[in-house]
């Protein structure tokens, strides 16, 4: 989650003529990319261990995690096309305002919900217990 912050949060700055900067992007959220995809189910599994649940129909678990992950995916489009719309933002457009919605949209915005999400992670499932 913080590489994937890292690489988007500066993305937002890019312009035009920025293809070095574009490929860093690329890399370091393709790396970012990676971990989301391999340590969510990890942590689902050992969430299911922790819990006495396992030798139980733990499919059930990992169908309902990806349900969630499709209904987060249509989720965000339903979301961020009505606010690109909100901000400003037509296809085709190249003006500043609308430049400047789409980087939100698509740069920032990730960077604020990936930044909640991980605080959420660190304190439900990281931070020590009393």
């Amino acid at each position: 989650m913080a590489l994937a912050v890292a690489a988007f949060g500066w993305a937002a700055l890019l312009g035009e003529r920025d293809r070095g900067g574009f490929l860093a992007v690329c890399l370091f959220s393709g790396g970012a990319l990676g971990a989301d995809l391999a340590i969510p189910g990890t942590m689902l599994a050992g969430v299911i261990q922790r819990a006495s649940l396992a030798g139980r129909p733990e499919g059930t678990f990992f169908g309902w995690w990806n349900a969630s992950a499709k209904l987060n995916l249509a989720l965000a489009a339903g979301l961020a096309l009505p606010l690109l719309q909100l901000l400003g933002y037509a296809p085709g457009q190249r003006d500043a305002q609308a430049l400047q919605a789409l980087s939100i949209a698509y740069c920032l915005l990730p960077c604020a919900l990936k930044l909640a999400a991980a605080a959420l992670l660190y304190r439900h499932f990281i931070a020590p217990t009393p």
